[in-house]
């Protein structure tokens, strides 16, 4: 396959590890892409930007940087590295400066429903098993959502409220994909973010979980960031 002259890294959200990229990197890889998945414990914001740092200092090009939900706020914390030449956000929190996803949260008002996250356990959060797929995953196979149901990586309560130093959208192109089907992120709430940061905006249906779902749909969004 052609060499594309830059490597995505995708960067996954919380509840879910980098596997869940398998089906991007697939289709990423098939088009000649470099692809590189960060694996971080979504436990400190922070220490989930220096995992991602670490792998773009280990880079001998520039890379399109890739953030899921909660890994929007890592890629906005990471993305002033000097390796990233574009940031991509998949129905994703684009804090600004001083911001946290905390904040972002705080802000979609009370009338809005709130992803049914169960009380801290030890400093993590998880969602409602029962509840996982109608919220998370509503257009993967039940099998497929019951899975990521158990298999949940518990989302570090520091990590939702960690103030982002500086907004690497602010210096660094973006795109973002709105996901109408989303009941974890509202998707006004998506676009209100989308054109906050200036980011090109690309709109599928879908459930937070679009990168499972819609891997294609993603990766073209991916490919148009890298171009």
């Amino acid at each position: 396959m052609p060499h594309t002259g830059t490597t995505v890294v995708l960067v996954h959200g919380a509840f879910v590890d980098g596997s869940s990229w398998r089906a991007v990197y697939d289709e990423l890889t098939a088009t000649g892409h470099t692809v590189r998945i960060v694996q971080h414990s979504t436990r400190s914001l922070h220490g989930d930007a220096d995992a991602t740092c670490a792998v773009l200092d280990d880079l001998d090009r520039p890379a399109v940087l890739v953030g899921q939900g909660y890994g929007g706020a890592v890629i906005t914390e990471a993305g002033l590295h000097e390796a990233v030449t574009s940031l991509v956000y998949l129905a994703a929190f684009a804090p600004d400066t001083g911001e946290s996803v905390e904040t972002l949260l705080a802000g979609l008002g009370a009338t809005v429903p709130r992803p049914p996250i169960l009380p801290p356990v030890d400093g993590g959060l998880v969602l409602d098993r029962n509840e996982f797929r109608a919220v998370f995953a509503a257009d993967l196979a039940a099998a497929d959502a019951a899975f990521l149901a158990d298999a949940q990586v518990p989302w570090g309560v520091a990590a939702c409220g960690a103030i982002i130093g500086a907004a690497a959208w602010r210096t660094k192109p973006s795109w973002y994909l709105q996901v109408t089907g989303d009941r974890m992120i509202p998707p006004s709430a998506q676009l209100a973010m989308a054109q906050r940061i200036g980011a090109t905006v690309a709109v599928t249906s879908g459930s937070h979980a679009v990168h499972l779902s819609r891997p294609a749909v993603v990766a073209d969004l991916i490919r148009a960031a890298a171009r």
